[in-house]
């Protein structure tokens, strides 16, 4: 298509990029001169908490605009008209008087030419010369007021003017309305919100000068058209009768009437702006084909060198092959064919306009001052339980699968079950399994930020791996915001190191009382640039409500980040959920990239203890030929994953006992970890469980077992001389294992390996513990490989304890102990493997049905891979 057929014409993207073959939504608009940060965190709730008003006229007054008006801006109500956008004013502005004249400079916005032609006024034209950096010569305005001393004069000037930026004199201006009275000056101050400095002319009025102000440009929401003229009570009412009645929508008004209490977002635009701008226009005389004229405000008057340049060749070619799309400046009076104006926009935006005329003007490439980012998945939740970190380890090992070196990520993890890495770093479990998931080991950069909490109002905190402090939430409110550093040096070393990072994000993106402290949904998301997916659980009820609603508590640079949505624990028929998906997609505008069926029996370790102590892990079902395996749930019960193989034996049933009533009579009974033994120690003593516990040890039928924290309970005293999990001093144990517990500042991390000294058999894990066990008449049960003890038989061989988590994970270990469970039962020991304890195949299990419940190809384009 030639490039004639493109002729300029006001900046009209729709056309222009209609006739290029362009869809309007891929392009990225230079030639918009809107807020690049968007528009502000309160609009969308309050249109929202507004629609209704739609079913009733406005207020005819706006009285509560005018009320804001004069509160935030200290303007009086009376002086104050509201228009359907700048335009609608400024083609009003011509009518209330008898003008003999109309006086503009070119260039300047097309409108001011187009109202007062329509008006039928003459019209006297002020050239602004490029010569003089297109500054106002206000010694010619002068001179046009004073030859005309009789006639009825309209001034109309934009401050910043459009397209060059400038901005007016205002002691000049002032001075001159003062002098000519039978001038009417107006001011369009459109863009002023962009600039710097205390420059208005709001506070300046007087009867023959008016301010016309704009918010849409400023709050970027030109569909909601917010014009504001400031005038003269008389002019004021004047305009008033000629203006069509409820010029202002309601929602129009509600925004109004709330702007001027945000001033805080005001700030941080001029501030992003200026910081933009400066790095910008640098970035451009580094391509030496403009000469660049200095702006005022949010956008660049950019001539090129080349007076023979076709603009709208070029215009035509930066919007079909490069989707970028600038103002054509030809159809302004006074600027020849060889100009173009470019908003500024976020430095990532700016990057590609100029990375785009290097290619195009053949200059020579240099590296981008964006760091380029690898391709990041996210996964983030309506809430939590709703399976974000199931669902990340799929996608880790599809991504494996599919030949990508890939590495999980969380940056902050609340969980109770953590894993201890080769390198001795503590990290969350979940991490873990994740980077099984990607056939690759687990470090601390994967789960830089470990929260174990070890009481209602503590939290252990750990840092790289390794304990902080027990902090508090007001504590640890504060340490956030600079361990957030150690975040993402863990993130940008991964990032370097694998081809992709597949992110997890925690709890609910919705808890908006804790976004301005947000470090690991999306202020993560925006700094991996990540594609975020947004996880709900339908098997919870209510997915389409808590998506809709997460998406409207976002502000819109996090909308902008989530790509769509997975719907996730689906049972039964997809099609039901059909008008649901269409009701989503319709109304966020966001696409559903796949339902993920309900997955049963994964087999996988739970990433915290949501899953747990939902009961869904108790198996209550008819005990038949197997052996009864019950786990007390402590209060502050830690790493209950250590039971996970024995759930997958067939010959065996693990139930849960939170009361003394729920124990019942079974073969076993396991204490496991804790975060705060001494609580969960009294816990014990106050429910009479510890009665429970004692009685099947004199009655020397029931095999007591304690890992960790139920070791040091099985032992005769636990002391906490620093205060490590509680300030409870000390605590008696239950006193059925001769050993002694004192807890120390360090933290024992380490993965381990040893032997069952009864059996022979090996075992392998973990240990994560502060205390330090010393026997006093105990037999040590298990070794490890250096001689030292992992654990300790009791006064009976009923009871033993060790601090080995994933005692039972090595197959002849765990098939040698059932096995004389059920001895002991009179039941004949099965000897052979019944159930191998490996992941890998559970892993594949799940990747696979994840791969066949999701549009892979829709994921891989999101992340630029396909």
């Amino acid at each position: 298509m030639k490039s004639d057929h493109i002729s300029p014409h006001g900046g009209n993207l729709f056309r222009m990029a209609n006739i290029a073959g362009v869809d309007p939504a891929e392009i990225l608009d230079f030639s918009s001169n809107l807020n690049p940060l968007g528009f502000p965190d309160w609009v969308r709730p309050l249109i929202h908490s507004r629609i209704s008003d739609l079913i009733h006229y406005p207020d005819p007054n706006y009285t509560k605009v005018r009320i804001s008006l004069e509160k935030h801006w200290n303007i009086p109500k009376e002086e104050i008209v509201f228009g359907n956008g700048a335009s609608e004013l400024i083609n009003i502005l011509p009518k209330i008087k008898n003008f003999d004249l109309g006086v503009i400079v070119q260039p300047s916005y097309i409108d001011y030419q187009k109202s007062l032609k329509l008006a039928g006024l003459q019209i006297q034209e002020i050239h602004l010369q490029k010569g003089s950096n297109f500054e106002l010569n206000y010694d010619e305005l002068i001179q046009i007021l004073e030859k005309n001393p009789e006639k009825q004069i309209l001034v109309l000037l934009g401050h910043p003017n459009n397209p060059t930026g400038k901005l007016l004199n205002r002691e000049k201006i002032l001075k001159i309305a003062s002098d000519h009275k039978n001038s009417f000056f107006v001011i369009d101050e459109s863009f002023i919100d962009f600039c710097p400095g205390d420059i208005s002319f709001r506070n300046f009025r007087s009867e023959n000068l008016a301010v016309l102000w704009s918010l849409t440009k400023i709050l970027a929401l030109p569909g909601l058209r917010i014009g504001v003229l400031l005038t003269d009570p008389k002019v004021a009412s004047k305009i008033s009768e000629l203006l069509p009645s409820w010029s202002l929508n309601s929602l129009s008004a509600s925004i109004l009437e709330k702007f001027g209490e945000d001033q805080k977002f005001l700030l941080e635009t001029k501030e992003k702006i200026t910081e933009w701008k400066n790095i910008f226009k640098k970035d451009l005389e580094n391509l030496e084909i403009f000469r660049i004229y200095d702006t005022d405000t949010n956008f660049i008057l950019l001539e090129f060198s080349d007076p023979k340049r076709d603009i709208s060749e070029l215009e035509y070619l930066l919007l079909k092959e490069f989707k970028i799309g600038v103002r054509n400046c030809g159809n302004f009076s006074g600027l020849e064919n060889n100009y173009i104006r470019i908003s500024i926009k976020t430095p990532e935006e700016n990057e590609r306009f100029i990375q785009t005329f290097r290619s195009i003007f053949k200059k020579n490439p240099k590296p981008s001052k964006i760091k380029k980012t690898k391709p990041a998945l996210m996964l983030q939740g309506t809430a939590s339980n709703v399976g974000k970190s199931i669902l990340a380890t799929a996608f880790c090992r599809i991504f494996t699968q599919d030949g990508f070196k890939v590495a999980p990520f969380k940056s902050q993890n609340m969980a109770l079950n953590s894993f201890v890495t080769y390198e001795g770093a503590e990290i969350g479990r979940a991490q873990a399994l994740q980077a099984q998931a990607c056939k690759i080991r687990a470090d601390y950069r994967m789960n830089p930020i470990l929260l174990k909490p070890s009481s209602e109002k503590d939290s252990q905190v750990i840092l790289n791996g390794k304990p902080v402090e027990a902090m508090d939430f007001r504590d640890y409110m504060k340490f956030k915001l600079s361990a957030f550093d150690e975040v993402k040096k863990s993130y940008s070393s991964l990032s370097e190191e694998f081809d992709m990072v597949v992110l997890e994000g925690a709890g609910g993106v919705s808890e908006v009382n804790l976004k301005d402290k947000d470090i690991v949904n999306m202020r993560m998301a925006e700094y991996a640039k990540a594609k975020v997916l947004l996880v709900g659980n339908i098997d919870h009820g209510g997915v389409f409500g808590s998506f809709v609603g997460a998406m409207e508590t976002m502000s819109e640079w996090e909308r902008k980040l989530v790509s769509g949505f997975l719907i996730n624990r689906f049972r039964g028929i997809k099609s039901l959920l059909d008008p649901g998906i269409k009701y989503l997609e319709e109304t966020t505008r966001k696409n559903v990239f796949g339902i993920v069926p309900f997955l049963n029996n994964l087999r996988l370790p739970e990433e915290d203890s949501l899953e747990f102590k939902s009961g869904s892990l108790n198996d209550t079902s008819p005990l038949g030929d197997r052996v009864d395996i019950v786990l007390i749930d402590t209060p502050r019960i830690s790493n209950h994953t250590d039971l996970d193989s024995l759930r997958i034996e067939p010959d065996v049933r693990v139930r849960i006992a939170q009361r003394k009533d729920e124990i019942g009579n079974p073969d076993v009974l396991i204490l496991p970890g804790s975060k705060n033994v001494i609580t969960d120690l009294t816990y014990l003593k106050e429910s009479g469980i510890s009665e429970t516990i004692l009685n099947f040890h004199k009655e020397g039928k029931v095999e007591i077992i304690g890992i960790c924290g139920g070791y040091q309970m099985l032992g005769e005293s636990v002391h906490d001389p620093f205060q490590i999990e509680s300030n409870l001093g000390s605590a008696k144990g239950l006193n059925l294992i001769g050993v002694k517990t004192v807890l120390e500042k360090e933290k024992l991390l380490k993965q381990t390996e040893g032997i069952h000294l009864l059996s022979g058999k090996k075992v392998s894990g973990y240990e994560i513990h502060h205390g330090n066990t010393k026997e006093i008449y105990a037999k040590s049960i298990f070794q490890n490989i250096s001689g030292e003890s992992l654990g300790h038989q009791g006064i009976s061989e009923k009871v033993w304890g060790t601090y080995l988590h994933g005692v039972f994970d090595e197959d002849e270990f765990r098939r040698s102990f059932l096995d004389k469970i059920r001895t002991r039962k009179g039941m004949k020991p099965l000897v052979n493997i019944q159930a191998k304890y490996e992941l890998e195949t559970n892993l594949d299990r799940l990747a696979e049905e994840v791969r066949n419940s999701v549009n892979m190809n829709r994921i891989y384009r999101i992340l630029g891979l396909a």
